[in-house]
């Protein structure tokens, strides 16, 4: 091979592995709206979340804020009943499309599971998506993630009892999100029954025959959307359920504050493994949870966290790799 040949061989490859590299530096991700990201990558596994303020229901900074937003999450009690221990069980070792490294979710300890977050009780966006991932127990009403708030719904069809937000697996294993807008109105997006499957704890504590989704819930302002991730099928998001919020009539469709406060609540706080009704601690997420991630803005299916990329993507990024192989190869 001659130095004419060699470097004709080369050149175009390493055009496209530029090519490959400027286009993913250029692909716009979702971290520029994200108002908060809580990744429970502290662990070590299996030990018992600290609860750094050390007094049960005491607010403290226990679960970084990815985004660097700071707003952190804090855990109920470091001790079981209430508590969560990190497990190297996850939905995948890697989470795209950012390529983040995945260690450790949270599972419950006790009967009381429960985080919250008391640093984004005035946000109110117009457009917002909430994401998670879960490997759900069975049964019941499973809030995954929540906004504390009572009597927040004053239009005709709210419930007054309801909290400002229920993202969560419902008792017909559906999954669904609802909220409260600005002006009283509440809206829902609940799929088929089914959508999920959870795991018998008695029969299987560890989890071993349950399954793990990624859930994205979506408001434009105009329309709420909800998306849902079976991971190990390796088929991306499906839409399994959509409402026009223009129906009602609403002046203003933006996510609401809250209303009211509680002995151990305050309107406005987002809940992580717990619901609230009445004023009351209850729907609680018995299970795995990951990656929860709120974002200011209405973010596209390819933005989602555990979203597959997009075809023409991976192949430019898989012949990059290939290019690299090919270059050692000839340097020998």
């Amino acid at each position: 091979m001659n130095a004419m040949t060699l470097h004709q061989r080369i050149l175009p490859a390493t055009s496209i592995l530029t090519t490959a590299a400027a286009l993913i530096a250029c692909t716009p991700l979702a971290e520029a709206a994200t108002v908060a990201h809580w990744r429970f990558e502290e662990g070590p596994a299996d030990a018992q979340m600290t609860h750094v303020s050390g007094t049960s229901g005491v607010w403290s900074a226990d679960v970084a804020d990815a985004s660097g937003n700071g707003n952190a999450l804090s855990v109920w009690t470091g001790e079981g009943w209430a508590g969560y221990a990190y497990k190297a069980d996850v939905a995948a070792p890697i989470v795209p499309p950012a390529g983040l490294e995945n260690n450790f979710s949270v599972k419950n300890t006790g009967g009381y599971p429960g985080m919250w977050n008391n640093t984004l009780r005035t946000w109110t966006p117009s457009a917002f998506t909430i994401e998670a991932s879960f490997k759900p127990e069975t049964g019941g009403w499973r809030t995954i993630v929540g906004r504390d708030s009572l009597g927040a719904g004053t239009q005709p069809g709210a419930d007054a009892l309801a909290s400002a937000l229920y993202f969560q697996i419902q008792p017909d294993n559906n999954v669904a999100i609802t909220f409260q807008d600005v002006t009283g109105f509440q809206y829902t997006a609940v799929s088929a029954p089914n959508a999920v499957q959870g795991f018998d704890w008695s029969t299987d504590p560890d989890g071993l025959t349950g399954k793990w989704y990624s859930l994205a819930g979506v408001s434009d302002g105009e329309t709420l959307s909800l998306y849902l991730n079976e991971i190990a099928t390796g088929t991306g998001y499906h839409l399994v359920a959509q409402t026009d919020l223009t129906a009602q009539g609403s002046a203003n469709t933006a996510f609401t504050a809250g209303l009211g406060s509680g002995g151990d609540w305050t309107a406005g706080d987002f809940t992580v493994g717990r619901g609230m009704y009445n004023g009351g601690h209850g729907d609680r997420a018995y299970g795995f949870i990951d990656e929860v991630r709120l974002s200011d803005g209405a973010l596209t299916p390819d933005q989602f966290l555990f979203a597959i990329p997009e075809p023409s993507t991976f192949a430019l990024v898989l012949l990059g790799g290939l290019t690299l192989v090919f270059r050692r190869r000839v340097a020998r």
